[in-house]
């Protein structure tokens, strides 16, 4: 057997993706998820130090069921807590308008509308049929499938617009890459477009792999460049996302999160601050 053919038998046996390099292969192997055994166990945990989202998870309770990692309730406290507390309050000119895909059994869908109050335009959808039948009144529910482009607009024109939008469905890199495609011009200005469980892109099996081109965390990686544009030759070549520097204000990175941040974005300008006519300034 040829050395090239064996390389193929091992890669179809390990579900290694073809188009990873050999040098990454050791990492992708070692990747895996996280056991069940380790479910976070807040029992010990002091209730003062939880984000409030946190606590509103916490106090479900006997609701309707949903998983979130624990450490993602301190990034949208980072991100949202203003926000929130103002639509919670009636402080907002209008409702803020949230779309989360893949709401499975609309525990979520309970827990946005605690967090964000009674005035928020909330909408899942979930590939599942069930949904429908499961009497949600938290929110409203679609059934469709994160990249259906028909579908997915005729959803935020019902909702008037959409300013969050909340990616927690397939996890399926090429599934993140579609939807964010579709979705991120519709957002509007100032909106935020969070996309979950992004260690998904590195597992073989999710479409991923560890610096593997194609997965959605190395398409996200490239927004990197995308905010730097001003400062570098160009390609022609638009990146996997089609997202240009002009609205995309900002990319953060948590652990497993990605928050992109849209708005209006002028070239960068230098600013001369105190007297530059001083003797100091010319030294």
């Amino acid at each position: 057997m040829k050395v090239h053919d064996l390389a193929y038998l091992v890669r179809e046996k390990l579900h290694i993706p073809h188009d990873l390099r050999l040098a990454d292969v050791p990492a992708t192997l070692r990747t895996k998820p996280v056991s069940p055994s380790d479910v976070k166990d807040v029992s010990a945990e002091a209730r003062e130090s939880m984000p409030l989202l946190a606590q509103m998870a916490v106090d479900a309770g006997a609701g309707r069921p949903f998983v979130k990692w624990w450490h993602y309730f301190d990034a949208y406290e980072e991100q949202f807590a203003a926000l929130a507390e103002r639509s919670r309050e009636g402080r907002l000119d209008r409702p803020v308008r949230i779309l989360e895909m893949g709401v499975w059994r609309g525990g979520s869908l309970d827990l946005w509308r605690r967090y964000f109050g009674p005035e928020a335009v909330i909408f899942g959808i979930d590939i599942d049929e069930v949904i429908l039948s499961l009497g949600i009144d938290s929110a409203e529910v679609r059934v469709g499938s994160q990249t259906d482009g028909a579908f997915l607009r005729a959803v935020v024109e019902e909702m008037g617009g959409v300013d969050v939008v909340i990616d927690d469905g397939s996890h399926q890199s090429k599934d993140v890459i579609a939807s964010l495609r579709i979705l991120f011009p519709l957002l509007a200005d100032g909106g935020r477009y969070v996309i979950e469980d992004l260690h998904t892109s590195y597992w073989p099996t999710w479409g991923g792999g560890f610096r593997r081109r194609g997965s959605s965390i190395e398409a996200l990686k490239e927004l990197v460049d995308t905010l730097h544009a001003p400062y570098y030759a160009r390609s022609h070549r638009r990146g996997d996302l089609g997202i240009e520097r002009d609205s995309l204000q900002s990319i953060q990175f948590y652990d497993s999160v990605a928050v992109l941040k849209k708005a209006a974005c002028a070239g960068p300008q230098p600013f001369r601050g105190g007297d530059h006519t001083r003797p100091e300034a010319s030294i």
